[in-house]
């Protein structure tokens, strides 16, 4: 294989009917021979064994790691050993939609050194033991969706970004982060180069609001202090653009209860 257009990046840990449904979604693409995809996994599980050796093309990655589980970690092996002109990224619970590549391709040969983003599908299901159940899904256009407010709120799913593999140098997810690395790591690129729009459907982002979520931590950790001391620890790594946006940010911070002054955000 020469130099891959695309290396996909997938974190997973112990979801195997999931990376099932995210990689027969890769390998379906009409561009399958130019992506490389390299799957991180952050334990032992011969579930993941059996998908991996079942749908992994032969120049593709599967690699079992030891340490503390996350996705950070996970993504962080994956971008050392990525070959790609571009670098993507994608939660093992999600999918690609089908003809994503197919919609891409035409841009190619156009793309600038800048970060690019893509629409989505949202799918709303559940998650039985026998798999996953759609209950609906929405169409987003994220056209308008990136500019200044990036820095008080994350605004784009980090399955909708490309990145050229140069904006990445010396680049990492930090793993000390509870919550929020996509959204630090995105800002950190988008310092280096700015974030265009490209009007293709890209990702399928599966979100479950009821009792069948397998997601690591629960929603009242994410509403808790730590979420805001998260938020604060963002601010303080990627500063305020403008006035604006800082005042923008010390208001979200006092609605918490967390008043500060306008030159710490």
């Amino acid at each position: 294989m020469s130099q891959p257009i695309i290396t996909l990046i997938i974190p997973t840990h112990f979801r195997s009917i999931l990376l099932q449904r995210a990689l027969n979604s890769i390998n379906l693409q009409s561009l399958r021979e130019n992506i490389e995809v390299i799957v991180v996994s952050d334990a032992k599980d011969k579930a993941t064994d059996a998908v991996c050796n079942e749908m992994l093309f032969p120049w593709d990655m599967y690699i079992v790691r030891n340490g503390k589980a996350g996705p950070s970690e996970s993504r962080n092996i994956g971008l050392k050993l990525a070959h790609g002109q571009y670098i993507m990224f994608l939660d093992d619970d999600d999918a690609w939609c089908p003809e994503f590549t197919a919609e891409l391709n035409p841009y190619l040969g156009k793309l600038s050194s800048s970060i690019h983003y893509f629409n989505c599908t949202v799918v709303k299901e559940s998650r039985t033991p026998e798999g996953p159940v759609i209950h609906s899904q929405n169409q987003f256009d994220w056209s308008q969706m990136v500019n200044d407010q990036i820095y008080v709120k994350n605004q784009v799913h980090m399955s909708c970004v490309l990145f050229p593999r140069h904006t990445l140098e010396r680049l990492e997810f930090d793993c000390r982060m509870r919550a929020y690395e996509d959204w630090d790591f995105i800002l950190a690129a988008r310092e280096r180069s700015r974030i265009v729009h490209i009007p293709v459907m890209c990702s399928r982002i599966h979100e479950v609001d009821d009792h069948t979520s397998d997601r690591r931590g629960s929603s009242a950790d994410a509403a808790n202090f730590n979420a805001v001391l998260d938020y604060l620890y963002v601010y303080r790594r990627h500063s305020a653009p403008n006035d604006q946006i800082a005042e923008q940010r010390q208001a979200l911070l006092a609605s918490t209860g967390l008043i500060l002054p306008t030159g710490m955000v």
